[in-house]
């Protein structure tokens, strides 16, 4: 590390909360389990009934019934962590935690065909037969979409060599049938049958059963770096038919639509104008339309109005004609920032005193603390997502999710906006706790990015329509 580095300006951002109530502000925490496990969730949303009930309707084969059976009834029942023990609670059961019952939706339980197996072993396309019988039972559940909230379906083992071919994703080609049938899907394997720590399956899936079925287990709380008025839009690229005739190059947007991360939509707007796919890049005219549909959208759902603040997040630098068609679209300069965030060679690790005797180096501690900021210079800085997280722990240690390898930095860059960049630091940290779909306390990258790549993958292979999805259709 040289001189220079050594004088660059840190900064420690405080572990963002999240919110558990809409109007009472004393109901957050930073660890997503411990608020949901202390005040219940945010709101039931759409759950079912005066008594909010979460139905499960259920997709597989005949001879896996009680294994799925088995294992909705697990959720109901309390279990004590085997890892993670400094940042992982007791799962208190279904009903403590979430405040809803779970219930077999009887009526809505769907088997795959006897002799899928057989179909399988004599296709020579097995991936696509396999496919077909699953959206074929997609097809049947939608015709009982009031008997239940959310599909569960088991792959078992046997089958995992057809999930991925040439051109071909069962995850994403299930997904997207099941999105233009507006229906949310959980798919469980039979790792989620035998990982060790029954805690962690437990409270995994629960939370995305709840959120799947229209609950909404957390959100941001808003407040001193995060606008409370604030919008955000993550930008990725996919290549539809890349190589082909027909490659078409496509735009994902994820739209954030509240500064507490609620209201997140995904839509893919199809870019007609020339466009490197080497180097994707849009023109002046290709940004503003980008932003000028998701504007669009936002004052749809808000009455006509829009939001104070508008940020953009992509992976690759902003170049003058997206600037300048982000610009156009927002119509002013004030209130619009764009932000890059990539990832560099950077790590981090804690100096926790002076070399203890001259023929010594530095004396290291732990990973560097998640949130340190390391500003480079007016416009960028090094942002460390992952890292030390002790204040969202039970017990105020350490903790370093994942517990291996030493803690990369993002480095963000702010192509356009004003101010301190702990501002957008804090809004790229706080948006990587956004996820429903898992145990964890936060993603590697911000939810407006990493839901966006996940668009960005499902339209390499899948055709969707240009319109908003709601993005539990495709967690």
């Amino acid at each position: 590390m040289t001189a220079d580095a050594l004088s660059l300006v840190h900064q420690r951002l405080a572990e963002p909360d999240l919110a558990f109530d809409p109007a009472d502000s004393r109901q957050r925490h930073p660890n997503p389990l411990v608020g949901i496990g202390t005040f219940k969730p945010f709101a039931p949303g759409t759950l079912s009934g005066e008594r909010r009930q979460v139905r499960v309707a259920t997709l597989g084969p005949a001879d896996a019934r009680s294994q799925m059976k088995m294992l909705l009834e697990e959720l109901r029942v309390e279990a004590a962590p085997t890892e993670r023990r400094e940042y992982l609670p007791p799962y208190p059961g279904f009903t403590q935690a979430f405040d809803a019952s779970l219930v077999p939706a009887e009526s809505a339980r769907i088997d795959l065909p006897g002799n899928l197996d057989a179909s399988l072993a004599a296709s020579k396309k097995p991936h696509r037969v396999l496919g077909q019988a699953l959206t074929d039972g997609l097809d049947r559940l939608f015709t009982l979409r009031l008997q239940f909230d959310v599909i569960v379906f088991y792959l078992p083992e046997r089958w995992q060599r057809y999930f991925v071919a040439d051109g071909f994703h069962l995850h994403d080609h299930v997904k997207v049938h099941a999105a233009s049938l507006g229906l949310t899907t959980q798919i469980l394997t039979q790792q989620a049958l035998d990982y060790r720590c029954r805690a962690s399956v437990r409270w995994r899936l629960a939370t995305a059963l709840y959120a799947k079925a229209g609950g909404t287990p957390y959100k941001l709380a808003v407040g001193g770096l995060l606008d409370p008025g604030a919008a955000y839009l993550g930008l990725a690229y996919g290549i539809r038919d890349s190589g082909g005739p027909d490659q078409q190059f496509v735009v994902c947007c994820s739209q954030m639509f509240d500064a507490e991360g609620g209201g997140l939509e995904f839509i893919a707007h199809e870019v007609f104008d020339d466009v490197d796919t080497r180097n994707p890049l849009l023109s002046r005219q290709g940004m503003r339309t980008v932003v000028s549909r998701s504007l669009s959208v936002y004052a749809d759902r808000h009455a006509g109005r829009q939001p104070k603040q508008l940020v953009v997040h992509k992976q690759i630098a902003f170049n003058d004609d997206e600037i300048a068609g982000a610009v156009d679209a927002w119509g002013r300069v004030d209130g619009l920032t764009c932000v890059s965030i990539s990832r560099p060679a950077w790590r981090g690790v804690l100096v926790t005193g002076p070399p203890p005797s001259k023929t010594q180096g530095l004396s290291y501690g732990y990973a560097i603390d998640r949130g340190t900021l390391t500003q480079l210079d007016d416009h960028s800085a090094l942002l460390w997502i992952a890292g030390n997280a002790r204040t969202a722990t039970l017990n105020g240690k350490n903790y370093l999710q994942g517990k291996k390898g030493t803690p990369r930095p993002v480095h963000i860059t702010r192509h356009v906006g004003a101010g301190a960049l702990a501002e957008p630091a804090a809004q790229i940290l706080a948006l990587s706790k956004m996820d429903w779909n898992t145990d964890s306390l936060y993603s590697s990258l911000p939810a407006t990015i990493t839901y966006a790549q996940v668009l960005a993958r499902v339209v390499k292979t899948e055709r969707i329509t240009n319109v908003p999805y709601d993005f539990r259709l495709f967690m």
